[in-house]
């Protein structure tokens, strides 16, 4: 070190110190949805083998602000599948759609139940359903569908040409029937005896790679105190050399 010397650069610091504080902020909110992610992964493992809750008893708990998210519900009555509701969507990566279909809820306002998805090579599975059917469904208590930033602003609205949905929300599909629905629904389980639309496809691993982009935000910012001080360190032959020309 005795060949240089510290010499404060403001702009650069200035710069940096601001920069470094946005890289720590980056690594600590990644820390933190870490943290987040490990809980939900340990919640909804402990939470999708326990024993099925009747469906009012998850809505009446969820808006009293608990979190019912896949959470085993059951509910009984007649599945609507004249008023039923088609999302685009894939599975195994082929597409096809997720069958929404309406059974009259515990105040009387539509609950959706995802039956499943079916290729488009099977729509003809789905099509000879019966209209109405008395049947007791279990699955997953799930909240309707609202993507966030920046997926939302790629995530088109409403329904295409040809009648399929690409939202799964419940109340946009009761009011196209003038009905109400429950901002929740059930992903129903897989049904014994039928292929298509084949229930049970919750997505029930999630990404978490929150840890690799902690450190790499933190990696940046040591490297930016290192980039810091090899530019604020100066070579003391540059100041003699500068000395003797000026003599």
């Amino acid at each position: 070190m005795g060949a240089y010397r510290f010499q404060f650069r403001p702009v650069l610091s200035v710069v940096s110190v601001i920069a470094l504080a946005i890289l720590i902020a980056l690594g600590s909110w990644q820390v933190r949805r870490l943290d987040w992610k490990q809980g939900l992964i340990a919640q909804v493992e402990a939470r999708v083998n326990a024993d099925p809750i009747p469906f009012a008893e998850a809505m009446r708990r969820a808006e009293a602000g608990e979190n019912m998210e896949y959470t085993p519900v059951t509910i009984s009555g007649r599945i609507d599948r004249d008023r039923a509701a088609r999302v685009f969507g894939t599975y195994d990566g082929a597409p096809g759609v997720y069958l929404f279909s309406p059974v009259a809820g515990p105040s009387g306002e539509d609950v959706f139940v995802n039956e499943g998805f079916a290729p488009q090579t099977e729509t003809g599975a789905v099509a000879d359903l019966p209209d109405d059917e008395e049947t007791t469904v279990t699955g997953l208590f799930r909240y309707a569908e609202q993507p966030a930033p920046p997926a939302s602003w790629f995530q088109p609205e409403g329904k295409s040409a040809d009648g399929l949905w690409f939202v799964r929300d419940p109340a946009m599909f009761a009011a196209e029937t003038g009905a109400s629905a429950a901002p929740y629904y059930i992903d129903r389980f897989a049904v014994d005896g039928r292929d298509w639309p084949i229930g049970g496809t919750t997505r029930l691993d999630f990404n978490n790679r929150h840890l690799e982009y902690a450190l790499t935000w933190f990696g940046l910012a040591a490297t930016l105190i290192g980039v810091w001080i090899a530019f604020s360190l100066k070579k003391r032959d540059e100041d003699s050399n500068l000395k003797s020309r000026v003599d």
